[in-house]
Parts: structure tokens; C-alpha cells; sequence
């Protein structure tokens, strides 16, 4: 009987002990000099990758969104700065511009994509293989040697902590999750310091078949545009 008492208390100090919320995953800096097809300067370096849905959670892409995952690295001592009313997308059916973080989650909650998630998580019980498997998963894993997808990560770290019991609750934490992905990977507006690589998403319509943006970068006075075709991540999720 005393070591059944002090199992059942073992595993209350664990569950006890476990996070409420998913823990920070290391989140690498890509560098755009070694990725084929990115535009090479002496100035800096930039490149445009294509968000990937990595099988598990929300589908960007099926929530009418195309994020695109902007990186500048700046290789000199000017202070370069990319609006992102400067972004333009192109796609076969013309150019646009990018949503606002709150157009694109307005856009996201209307969505078949979050509706299904959403169901997803409640007949599994848990968050779990939402958190990671978003858009963080390519800050995550980016240059793939990091053997974890982000939804793997996610499974192993949020399914205790973010468990649901109803639609409500679940639609409620899905809610809180994608507002603060949204935000807080978008792309800065701030300027760029010296040697310093800069990532963030840039929010553009979905189904457009956009394949290239066009951006403008503002650096001591002068103006300078470039074309980025949108290319694959390179890594593989696992």
C-alpha cells in the first residue's frame, strides 16, 4: 500500500512539473548566400521561400493565404529597410499586395482549414500536433540537420499542456496560438543593421498562383528593386 502511495505521488510531482506552455525552440538564422537563386549583391543577400504545410495543424495555404518567407542579409554598413507596402506578388493573374496581420487572421479564422483543425484537435484531445507545425516550423528547422519537423516537436511538447475538451475551447486556444504565430514571425519594418540577417513572413493572397515577389529596399537615400522568385525551403520536414 505505501508504494502504491508513493507511485501515484511520483507521478503527480511529474505531471506537476510538466510545462503549461510548449518551451522556446532554437530558431535558426537561414543565410540566403548559400541558397540557389536567391539574389546575390555586395550590398546583401535576399531571398524569397515559399511556406510549406508540414502535415499536421493548420494548412496556410488552404486558409487562402501564401506566406512568404522573406530573409535579407546585410552584408554592409548601411541600413537598409523593406516595407511591406513596398511587396508586391506576382502571380498568372496579376500583382498584389500583402494583407495586414489582422486581414490575414480574419482570413484564417473564416477558413475550412481552421474549421477542420480545429475538429482535429478535439477527436485527439490535445493541441499537441498543432504547436511547432505552423508557421514557426521553418524557423525551427531551416538547413536541415535538426533531425525533429516542428509538428514533431510540437507532439512531444504541447500534448499534456494544450489538451481540449470542446469545440469552444478548442477553436478559443487554436485562436490564441495562430494570432501570436501570425504576429509575431511577420516580416519587422525596423532597419537592418550591419551583418545582422533579418526573416519574417510577408502575408499574401492564396490561390493566386503568385510564383515571384517584387520588393523595394530603401538604404541611404536611394531606392533599389528586385524580383524574387519563390523558392523551396531548403530542408526536408521529417
Amino acid at each position: 500500500m505505501k508504494k502504491i502511495f508513493l507511485f501515484i505521488l511520483l507521478v503527480g510531482f511529474i505531471v506537476g512539473c510538466a510545462p503549461t506552455h510548449p518551451l522556446p525552440q532554437p530558431r535558426r538564422v537561414v543565410d540566403p548566400s548559400t541558397i540557389q537563386g536567391a539574389v546575390h549583391t555586395e550590398k546583401w543577400d535576399i531571398a524569397a521561400l515559399r511556406y510549406v504545410y508540414s502535415g499536421q495543424g493548420l494548412n496556410y495555404t488552404k486558409a487562402n493565404l501564401e506566406p512568404v518567407f522573406l530573409v535579407f542579409k546585410n552584408k554592409d554598413f548601411a541600413m537598409p529597410v523593406v516595407r511591406k507596402d513596398d511587396v508586391r506578388g506576382i502571380g498568372k493573374t496579376g500583382e498584389f499586395l500583402p494583407y495586414t496581420e489582422d486581414e490575414a487572421l480574419r482570413l484564417v479564422f473564416a477558413s475550412e482549414s481552421f474549421k477542420q483543425t480545429t475538429r482535429n484537435a478535439l477527436r485527439s484531445g490535445s493541441l499537441g500536433a498543432f504547436v511547432g507545425a505552423g508557421l514557426g516550423a521553418l524557423f525551427s528547422v531551416i538547413g536541415g540537420d535538426n533531425a525533429l519537423s516542428g509538428a514533431a516537436i510540437g507532439a512531444g511538447i504541447g500534448g499534456m499542456a494544450l489538451g481540449v475538451s470542446s469545440v469552444p475551447e478548442a477553436e478559443r486556444k487554436l485562436k490564441v496560438m495562430i494570432e501570436q504565430e501570425i504576429y509575431d514571425y511577420a516580416w519587422k519594418e525596423d532597419s537592418i543593421p550591419a551583418n545582422i540577417t533579418r526573416m519574417g513572413y510577408i502575408y499574401l493572397p492564396g490561390n493566386q498562383g503568385i510564383d515571384r515577389i517584387r520588393i523595394a529596399v530603401r538604404a541611404d537615400g536611394e531606392i533599389y528593386s528586385y524580383e524574387l522568385k519563390l523558392l523551396d525551403p531548403p530542408f526536408t520536414a521529417k
